[in-house]
């Protein structure tokens, strides 16, 4: 009983401590936050910090990734609705992790430089990968579904799910490099809204759907990011 207790509380301070970190954040900007700046609002000693993160950069991490896979449980009951079909509930699931990060947009575009910086390639890529393994065995189930259904052409489904995955993590990928492009004067939201349409095209031809039934997120949710 003891180590159990003794893990929730290490889960239960380590949110603290991730809490805190995203709040000054979401306020001063990544690079305007130090880890001293966390500790004094937690009131701990620096070596509390540094027993659950090594630096500010693995707090970074922590951030992303807590974000990146919170959003699992959100999509999970639209993949698990027996009354949608599949190609209604991809979508959906588009729709609504769109919709989901716009509401967070705050905290997003205050990380957005430093989360595009050189030095962060490892942490962008554990955060891919944790929000790829959280997604992966959803859209498999949905695009098997959509192929019984006779809406989607595919002969294998996991392998299309891990395409889709593909698509949607270089997406995002995109879709964070046009958003400083456009802070710095160098993009368009016209341009942006053509980029955004090719990814549309490409996830309808490995599904085969109809050009133009698809989209990843429409203007107003673009307007979001780009306003």
């Amino acid at each position: 009983m003891a180590r159990t207790l003794n893990a929730t509380a290490h889960a239960v301070r380590r949110d603290e401590i991730l809490d805190v970190a995203e709040r000054l954040i979401r306020t001063r900007g990544y690079d305007g936050v130090s880890v001293q700046d966390v500790q004094n609002e937690l009131g701990c000693s620096r070596g509390a910090i540094y027993h659950y993160f090594r630096s500010k950069e693995a707090i970074l991490e922590a951030v992303i990734e807590r974000m990146t896979t919170a959003i699992a449980p959100v999509l999970a009951p639209i993949a698990a609705d027996p009354t949608m079909r599949a190609v209604d509930k991809l979508r959906a699931v588009f729709a609504t992790a769109g919709a989901w990060k716009a509401q967070r947009s705050d905290l997003l575009l205050a990380l957005i430089r430093s989360w595009l910086a050189p030095g962060n390639d490892l942490v962008r890529f554990r955060a891919n990968t944790a929000g790829m393994a959280a997604m992966t065995p959803m859209l498999e189930a949905i695009v098997a579904q959509g192929a019984a259904e006779g809406d989607f052409t595919t002969d294998s489904p996991a392998d299309t799910a891990s395409v889709l995955i593909a698509l949607l993590t270089g997406s995002a990928d995109a879709l964070r490099v046009m958003v400083l492009d456009a802070l710095d004067g160098r993009i368009t939201l016209d341009q942006v809204e053509r980029r955004m349409a090719a990814y549309d095209q490409a996830v309808e031809r490995i599904l085969g759907l109809k050009p133009g039934s698809f989209t990843f997120i429409d203007r107003s949710g673009l307007q979001t990011w780009f306003s």
